[in-house]
């Protein structure tokens, strides 16, 4: 069986889990253990179906359905704070 190579970059795509974590219209979400692949290079690729859970994930949030398992506090700095 062939390796997937990296459309980016060619080199050979490994699956990972992740905690994944965006932002969408000010709204965080992480969302722990999604499976990704990988490259060398740090290149990641979702599958499609992962991809329409997370967008899912977001919709619930903004919606006020999703029901969390943890909410965790993280500070928040300027980046002139590091002078």
């Amino acid at each position: 069986m062939n390796q997937p190579l990296c459309s980016i970059c060619g080199t050979p795509l490994v699956d990972r889990t992740i905690d994944y974590i965006d932002k969408n219209n000010d709204h965080y979400l992480i969302v722990r253990d999604v499976t990704v692949q990988e490259c060398q290079n740090g290149h990641q690729f979702f599958h499609a179906s992962i991809a329409k859970k997370i967008e899912k994930l977001f919709e619930m949030e903004r919606q006020h359905l999703l029901h969390p398992k943890t909410t965790i506090s993280v500070p928040v700095v300027e980046l002139d704070a590091a002078k």
